[in-house]
């Protein structure tokens, strides 16, 4: 297992910009950072279980909060749903998970006028910027179902689920936002992607106002979008989001249109 872990690395990450350090494998994931020019982003990547070059995984994009930002390259994995890193989880759920982290002065999505108005700016976020970027290079080089790029956050990384599905509303195939604020004036154009929200009523960091806006913007866009409100629930509604046992066999059953 060891041969092959490290001949993997070698064929992904020799000679390719996803290299900045020599990576290494730290429970289950791939840890190293990408680079490209004076830009750097660490990350975390998982792979299949029983992994098989010949076939196509989806890939989940997860999206930590702003208590996991930084440099060390652990933290955002702390609310890592177990469900899809167990050894039961990853067999029922074979797929990539790519979970980069945040720098410490840096944001999944900026609202510069905040809590006047909820637009977002115009450009994305460096740290956006950065995990799209990756992404997109992960995304020439894994075997990849395309059809099935997924993308989940929470707190901070919830309103940058909304906002990435903005930025790029044909790249993924559902998402699942976790006590997020999001930008409601774009609801039209992630209108059509499966979406489940969640969060808890009585949220004293992203007040749940937030996410019945964006459903309700949604649903006059004729959207389907799922939503789930805990009764009681302060800010970490995740570890409730989280074991949902319905959220994950959703989520791999839906799939981009050819």
């Amino acid at each position: 297992m060891r041969m092959f872990l490290a001949v993997l690395l070698l064929t992904i990450f020799t000679n390719s910009k996803l290299q900045a350090q020599a990576p290494t494998v730290v429970n289950n994931f791939i840890k190293t950072v990408y680079i490209n020019g004076h830009d750097s982003l660490p990350y975390r990547l998982l792979y299949p279980a029983n992994y098989n070059p010949h076939k196509k995984y989806p890939l989940i994009l997860f999206l930590h909060g702003a208590g996991e930002r930084g440099s060390d390259n652990e933290k955002q994995l702390a609310v890592m749903p177990k469900v899809l890193t167990d050894s039961l989880g990853r067999k029922k759920y074979a797929c990539f998970i790519l979970a980069p982290q945040c720098t410490r002065n840096d944001v999944w999505v900026k609202f510069p006028n905040f809590p006047k108005i909820l637009q977002a700016t115009d450009a994305p976020t460096p740290s956006a910027r950065k995990t799209f970027e990756l992404l997109d290079s992960l995304m020439s080089q894994l075997p990849l179902d395309k059809r099935r790029i997924y993308i989940t956050g929470y707190s901070m990384g919830g309103e940058g689920t909304f906002d990435f599905l903005i930025r790029r509303p044909g790249l993924f195939a559902a998402a699942a936002p976790v006590c997020s604020v999001s930008d409601t004036s774009k609801a039209k154009l992630i209108s059509k992607i499966p979406i489940w929200a969640f969060h808890g009523d009585q949220d004293d960091v992203n007040d749940v106002k937030y996410s019945r806006m964006m459903i309700t913007c949604l649903k006059k866009h004729g959207s389907s979008a799922k939503y789930t409100e805990y009764p009681g629930v302060k800010h970490n509604s995740w570890r409730n989001a989280y074991t949902e046992p319905e959220l994950f066999k959703w989520m791999f059953a839906q799939k981009l249109h050819d």
